[in-house]
């Protein structure tokens, strides 16, 4: 990977010689996680009215003259557009694609069709989710000071919303500052840093600030009567990003030889998860622990925290699970677009080049202190959904 800063955007690439497709993704530091009060769902409609188009460009121009389609999604801390094209196609497209996403008409009628067909019905309710995954949902926003079921809007704030408030966030944040394109393929960078020159993008916005909830909380209970059995999630929050959390996650469970499958926990409970979560500040790693009865909460809970308090691994299992890590990470990187698509989930001062070193230095001290210092009760958050009686 190759790093490259204009006075435009930051630049990343992932050169692939002697492909034939060409993977481009362009990403704005703003989500859901930056709206305040009155505004929440503004991330996610402006997603949608970007991708509406322009005068001089829509997602069905695109697919009618190069076949491709533009996707975009928002997340907490971004909001994201990115396509695959043939090798040829790729500088117009990417012409195209800047002036969508920094010059958008925000036409009103179709702004006002888009709210109601897509953002009004999109508005999050946790009776959208399953067990499990409002486990991890709430594990987090108690980890990460946020709320989820307000990530898509409420139902108050988003019919406020409206072309000029759209307007409003678009120049406070859209622009060089907060703007970033990972690009795969076998490009000519010099042709990339043109584009984006011409692009005309704005440079003087805001820097988006998240905005917290404080729930002061270290356990949600949430009773499901129709369900039949119970989720539980536990979570510990991460300071910083550091390749020893990703051998820790595969030595807990990630992998048919972690920790968790070998301690009996599966007697307990159907499914074994753990997996890592990342913001632009700080992460966490979350266990789930599924499908149990409710009866077994207290056995697992004993069991868990047997494990952790007394957490050891052999040289032997670290050198395995670094290997697994190892192997996630080249498969990930031979796959382009999903190499983009995760490379956005980790911290901004990620890099790609410096984790392969990284994870060859982890030895099993390392992974002692890290489950002896963040996988602690002080530390960690329990949530549990279903049966809970």
């Amino acid at each position: 990977m190759e790093e490259l800063a204009t006075m435009t955007m930051e630049l990343r690439f992932f050169n692939k010689r002697q492909n034939d497709l060409v993977h481009s993704l362009v990403g704005v530091r703003a989500g859901w996680r930056h709206e305040n009060i009155g505004e929440r769902g503004i991330a996610h409609f402006l997603e949608h009215a970007i991708v509406l188009g322009n005068e001089k460009v829509s997602p069905e121009i695109v697919s009618s003259k190069f076949g491709v389609q533009v996707s975009a999604m928002t997340n907490p801390e971004s909001t994201l557009f990115w396509y695959t094209s043939l090798k040829k196609d790729f500088a117009e497209i990417f012409k195209l694609l800047l002036s969508m996403v920094f010059h958008p008409s925000f036409n009103n009628d179709a702004i006002l069709k888009e709210k109601r067909a897509k953002i009004a019905p999109a508005i999050v309710h946790e009776a959208d989710f399953t067990d499990w995954e409002l486990g991890f949902e709430w594990a987090m926003n108690l980890i990460f000071d946020w709320n989820f079921l307000q990530s898509l809007g409420t139902e108050e704030h988003v019919n406020s919303l409206n072309e000029n408030t759209l307007k409003c966030w678009h120049r406070r944040f859209f622009g060089s500052p907060n703007c970033f394109a990972l690009l795969s393929g076998d490009i000519n960078q010099n042709e990339v840093c043109e584009i984006i020159e011409d692009a005309d993008v704005p440079k003087k916005v805001e820097t988006p600030t998240p905005s917290e909830y404080h729930w002061n909380r270290k356990e949600v209970l949430i009773e499901r009567r129709q369900s039949q059995n119970t989720e539980v999630v536990y979570g510990f929050k991460l300071p910083h990003y550091e390749a020893g959390y990703e051998i820790l996650n595969v030595l807990l469970g990630r992998h048919p030889s972690g920790r968790l499958w070998q301690n009996s926990f599966t007697e307990l409970a159907f499914t074994v998860t753990t997996k890592l979560e990342w913001t632009n500040t700080s992460g966490a790693l979350l266990i789930d622990l599924g499908s149990s009865s409710y009866g077994n909460l207290d056995e697992i809970d004993q069991r868990l925290w047997r494990l952790l308090t007394d957490f050891d691994v052999t040289d032997a299992q670290v050198e395995a699970a670094k290997k697994a890590v190892m192997l996630k990470m080249l498969q990930t990187e031979e796959e382009g677009l999903g190499r983009l698509l995760d490379f956005v989930k980790h911290p901004t001062n990620f890099k790609y080049k410096n984790m392969l070193t990284e994870i060859e230095r982890v030895d099993r001290v390392q992974i002692k202190t890290l489950a002896e210092t963040m996988l602690i009760r002080q530390n960690a958050v329990r949530v549990a959904v279903g049966r809970l009686r």
